[in-house]
């Protein structure tokens, strides 16, 4: 498993991001370092613990990540350019704060 201190990922679920999405997990901690972004619950959560999506730029792309807190951490499950709808929402929350 790898970890910051605050965030962590699963290595197979690493890989697997990798090579669907081209992104390492890591690169989600940078979404939570002050930049602008959109935090919201996750509208496909089926699961039993509460999952949650946030979408910001990162390097003049906009990704979506999926994550659960564990702890202190928020813990990576997938990490992928953002879809259509996913930016629209996001440049809608963010015009909205100006």
């Amino acid at each position: 498993m790898g970890e910051t201190d605050d965030f962590e990922w699963d290595d197979a679920k690493d890989a697997a991001n990798r090579e669907k999405h081209g992104l390492p997990l890591i690169i989600g901690r940078r979404l939570f370092d002050g930049r602008p972004r959109l935090d919201r619950a996750s509208h496909k959560s089926r699961y039993e613990e509460p999952r949650f999506e946030t979408i910001a730029y990162y390097q003049g792309t906009m990704l979506l990540c999926v994550w659960v807190w564990r702890g202190k951490r928020r813990r990576a499950i997938s990490l992928r350019p953002a879809e259509r709808k996913e930016r629209d929402a996001y440049e809608k929350a963010t015009r909205r704060g100006r």
